[in-house]
Protein backbone atom coordinates (compact mmCIF):
# COMPACT_ATOMS: atom_id res chain seq x y z
CA UNK A 1 0.00 0.00 0.00
CA UNK A 2 1.54 3.57 -0.92
CA UNK A 3 0.93 6.60 0.79
CA UNK A 4 -1.20 8.64 -0.36
CA UNK A 5 -0.50 12.56 -0.98
CA UNK A 6 -3.52 14.83 0.12
CA UNK A 7 -4.66 18.14 -1.23
CA UNK A 8 -7.04 20.09 0.50
CA UNK A 9 -9.77 22.27 -1.04
CA UNK A 10 -13.36 23.76 -0.95
CA UNK A 11 -16.42 21.79 -2.74
CA UNK A 12 -14.83 21.26 -7.05
CA UNK A 13 -16.82 23.01 -9.52
CA UNK A 14 -16.28 24.00 -13.12
CA UNK A 15 -14.36 26.69 -12.84
CA UNK A 16 -11.61 24.99 -10.55
CA UNK A 17 -12.21 21.57 -11.93
CA UNK A 18 -8.87 22.05 -14.32
CA UNK A 19 -7.04 22.98 -11.45
CA UNK A 20 -7.75 20.31 -9.78
CA UNK A 21 -6.66 17.63 -12.57
CA UNK A 22 -3.68 19.81 -13.19
CA UNK A 23 -2.57 18.71 -10.04
CA UNK A 24 -2.47 14.75 -10.77
CA UNK A 25 -5.75 14.17 -8.17
CA UNK A 26 -6.51 10.34 -8.95
CA UNK A 27 -9.48 10.17 -6.25
CA UNK A 28 -11.52 12.62 -5.16
CA UNK A 29 -12.63 12.78 -1.26
CA UNK A 30 -16.09 14.25 -0.84
CA UNK A 31 -17.34 15.19 2.83
CA UNK A 32 -20.81 16.71 1.69
CA UNK A 33 -23.86 15.69 3.44
CA UNK A 34 -27.00 14.36 0.49
CA UNK A 35 -28.72 17.53 0.87
CA UNK A 36 -25.33 19.44 -0.49
CA UNK A 37 -26.08 17.31 -3.73
CA UNK A 38 -22.33 15.14 -3.72
CA UNK A 39 -23.48 13.59 -6.76
CA UNK A 40 -22.57 16.63 -8.86
CA UNK A 41 -19.18 16.19 -7.74
CA UNK A 42 -18.75 12.94 -9.29
CA UNK A 43 -19.44 14.26 -12.75
CA UNK A 44 -16.22 16.24 -12.30
CA UNK A 45 -14.43 13.67 -10.76
CA UNK A 46 -15.36 11.63 -13.97
CA UNK A 47 -14.97 14.56 -16.16
CA UNK A 48 -11.58 14.71 -14.36
CA UNK A 49 -10.36 11.14 -14.95
CA UNK A 50 -10.68 10.58 -10.98
CA UNK A 51 -12.30 7.55 -9.03
CA UNK A 52 -14.59 9.70 -6.59
CA UNK A 53 -15.78 8.35 -2.68
CA UNK A 54 -18.53 10.28 -0.70
CA UNK A 55 -17.89 10.01 3.25
CA UNK A 56 -21.17 11.89 4.61
CA UNK A 57 -20.70 14.26 6.74
CA UNK A 58 -23.78 16.42 7.85
CA UNK A 59 -21.89 19.57 8.70
CA UNK A 60 -19.20 20.95 10.48
CA UNK A 61 -20.67 21.06 14.11
CA UNK A 62 -18.95 19.31 16.81
CA UNK A 63 -22.27 16.92 17.20
CA UNK A 64 -22.31 15.57 13.69
CA UNK A 65 -18.07 15.29 14.32
CA UNK A 66 -18.94 13.18 17.60
CA UNK A 67 -20.74 10.56 15.62
CA UNK A 68 -17.84 10.00 12.64
CA UNK A 69 -16.75 6.40 12.84
CA UNK A 70 -13.11 6.54 12.64
CA UNK A 71 -13.00 2.40 11.33
CA UNK A 72 -15.21 3.44 8.35
CA UNK A 73 -13.28 6.41 7.54
CA UNK A 74 -9.47 5.00 7.77
CA UNK A 75 -10.81 1.66 5.52
CA UNK A 76 -11.97 4.61 2.58
CA UNK A 77 -8.54 5.72 3.04
CA UNK A 78 -6.77 2.65 3.09
CA UNK A 79 -9.04 2.07 -0.05
CA UNK A 80 -7.53 4.35 -1.82
CA UNK A 81 -4.53 3.99 -0.84
CA UNK A 82 -4.78 0.02 -2.31
CA UNK A 83 -5.09 1.10 -5.79
CA UNK A 84 -2.42 0.92 -8.65
CA UNK A 85 0.07 3.68 -8.96
CA UNK A 86 0.56 6.70 -6.73
CA UNK A 87 -2.68 8.34 -5.20
CA UNK A 88 -3.10 11.93 -4.41
CA UNK A 89 -6.50 12.75 -3.21
CA UNK A 90 -8.35 16.23 -3.32
CA UNK A 91 -10.29 16.23 -0.21
CA UNK A 92 -13.02 18.69 0.57
CA UNK A 93 -16.20 19.72 1.92
CA UNK A 94 -18.40 23.22 1.12
CA UNK A 95 -15.80 25.32 2.33
CA UNK A 96 -12.40 23.03 2.80
CA UNK A 97 -12.75 24.21 6.46
CA UNK A 98 -14.56 22.58 9.64
CA UNK A 99 -14.91 19.00 8.20
CA UNK A 100 -12.12 19.13 5.74
CA UNK A 101 -9.94 20.58 8.73
CA UNK A 102 -11.38 17.71 11.49
CA UNK A 103 -10.95 14.81 9.07
CA UNK A 104 -7.25 15.67 7.63
CA UNK A 105 -6.22 16.14 11.07
CA UNK A 106 -7.48 12.40 11.53
CA UNK A 107 -5.68 10.89 8.31
CA UNK A 108 -2.71 12.70 9.45
CA UNK A 109 -2.86 11.48 13.06
CA UNK A 110 -3.27 8.02 11.43
CA UNK A 111 0.07 8.44 9.22
CA UNK A 112 1.61 8.30 12.61
CA UNK A 113 2.35 12.00 13.10
CA UNK A 114 1.93 13.43 16.61
CA UNK A 115 -0.58 16.34 17.09
CA UNK A 116 1.67 18.55 17.01
CA UNK A 117 2.99 17.44 13.60
CA UNK A 118 -0.32 16.53 12.81
CA UNK A 119 -1.14 20.57 13.20
CA UNK A 120 2.03 21.14 11.34
CA UNK A 121 0.90 19.06 8.66
CA UNK A 122 -2.70 20.82 7.80
CA UNK A 123 -1.06 23.77 8.17
CA UNK A 124 1.27 23.20 5.11
CA UNK A 125 -1.42 21.21 3.52
CA UNK A 126 -3.93 24.41 3.80
CA UNK A 127 -3.07 27.57 5.77
CA UNK A 128 -6.79 28.84 6.29
CA UNK A 129 -8.22 25.23 6.89
CA UNK A 130 -5.64 24.93 9.75
CA UNK A 131 -6.72 28.82 11.23
CA UNK A 132 -10.54 27.85 10.55
CA UNK A 133 -10.94 24.50 11.38
CA UNK A 134 -10.94 25.99 15.19
CA UNK A 135 -9.26 24.69 18.47
CA UNK A 136 -12.74 22.65 19.38
CA UNK A 137 -12.68 20.69 16.38
CA UNK A 138 -9.19 19.57 16.68
CA UNK A 139 -9.80 18.66 20.53
CA UNK A 140 -12.75 16.17 19.04
CA UNK A 141 -10.82 14.84 16.89
CA UNK A 142 -7.76 14.18 18.87
CA UNK A 143 -9.84 12.44 21.41
CA UNK A 144 -11.56 10.36 18.88
CA UNK A 145 -8.65 9.64 17.58
CA UNK A 146 -6.65 8.30 21.13
CA UNK A 147 -9.83 6.18 21.76
CA UNK A 148 -9.99 4.39 18.16
CA UNK A 149 -5.96 3.72 18.89
CA UNK A 150 -7.25 2.33 22.59
CA UNK A 151 -9.24 0.44 20.95
CA UNK A 152 -12.76 1.61 22.18
CA UNK A 153 -14.03 2.88 19.08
Amino acid sequence: MSATQLILGPRPGKKSKDAIKAQGVTDIVTLLSLREQPESIKRIAVAIGADWHHFELNGGHLETLAEVELSRLFLLWDEIGRADGERIAYLHCSAGLHRTGFVAYLLLRRSGLSPDEAMIGLRSLREVTAEQVGDARIALAEEKFVAWQAGSV
